[in-house]
């Protein structure tokens, strides 16, 4: 995939830091769009309507793993992006919403009022992000 150097994107449950450092290495500039919930029980319920209505299934005992997983790895994906953005997904109907933005391994950007399972990935720094913007009265 790489050798051919053409544009391409991966969609799994976890990232593939070998895979996107390789990238990087190769010239590639390497964008993350990471989507999650505040509970992995959610992802299962969704999964079996998805799977009601015909639509994909996964094996269901592997997404509370996967999901761990996937926040374990979180901080280290954003030294091995370019551009990690992250999204909420937790309220039904409402669709996905922006909750923080990397550059180059830097928060530029954070949701004023940052789902709970954002502030356990990254605990202090997201809290000062959110009194900086606070006192600048609008995000970076």
């Amino acid at each position: 995939m790489l050798l051919e150097q053409r544009s391409f994107a991966v969609e799994d449950w976890t990232v593939d830091l070998e895979l996107l450092e390789n990238a990087r290495q190769a010239g590639y500039t390497t964008k993350v769009f990471f989507i999650s919930t505040e509970d992995p029980n959610l992802n299962v319920g969704r999964v079996l309507l998805r799977m009601s209505q015909s639509g994909q299934g996964v094996p269901l005992g592997t997404i509370p793993e996967s999901y761990k997983e996937a926040m374990r790895s979180l901080p280290e994906t954003r030294k091995h992006a370019d551009d990690l953005l992250v999204y909420d997904n937790t309220e039904n109907g409402r669709g996905h919403r922006l909750v923080a933005r990397f550059i180059a391994g830097e928060l530029v950007k954070t949701a004023q009022t940052p789902p709970d399972w954002l502030k356990k990935v990254f605990g202090r720094e997201l809290r000062s992000e959110v009194k900086h913007q606070g006192k600048s009265g609008r995000a970076r």
